[in-house]
């Protein structure tokens, strides 16, 4: 029976080497860095800082009136709140643009980031402007491969700046 043991052995070793990767895995991962990191991390902390601010003011819009109390006006009272809404954000993203990082790759990737947030406010008029003309269909943002706010939304994760991510006051 030598070659049963030699079987046990090698299964044995193949057992450990799994046990070994899953430990490693699951408790010593590489750390990744994110590809939308902003170098500096004073940027990501004044932009934090003004979205906590917008997303307050876009707060403070919200209507709770039941749908049996809406009336005729109805669609077109939600497109004038998602218009105002919608200037907070453009706001928010102006304010934040006054400064730009200063490096080639982080004013790549703040651009990349401003010309996705404009085409979500775009989105976002274009979705106002069918509400007053009686369509009453769900949201649909840009779609570049996925969502425009997923690009956004991973923007935001990777430099700590949670408060910026896109807007989620229209989702279904």
């Amino acid at each position: 029976m030598p070659g049963r043991r030699w079987v046990r052995a090698v299964l044995g070793l193949i057992c450990l080497g799994l046990a070994a990767f899953w430990v490693w895995a699951l408790f010593f991962p590489p750390t990744k860095e994110s590809v939308v990191l902003i170098s500096d991390p004073s940027w990501s902390e004044r932009a934090e800082a003004i979205c906590r601010e917008a997303n307050l003011s876009r707060d403070e819009l919200m209507d709770l009136t039941r749908i049996e109390d809406a009336g005729t006006d109805a669609l077109a009272r939600r497109a004038d709140i998602i218009d105002e809404a919608t200037e907070i954000v453009e706001g928010m993203v102006d304010e934040i643009l006054v400064v730009r990082p200063t490096g080639t790759e982080d004013a790549r990737l703040v651009e990349t980031w401003e010309k996705l947030y404009r085409t979500l406010i775009d989105d976002r008029r274009l979705y106002a402007d069918e509400l007053r003309a009686g369509t009453n269909d769900p949201f649909a943002e840009t779609m570049i491969e996925s969502p425009v706010s997923s690009y956004l939304n991973d923007f935001a994760t990777g430099n700590r700046m949670l408060s910026c991510k896109a807007p989620m006051d229209l989702a279904v």
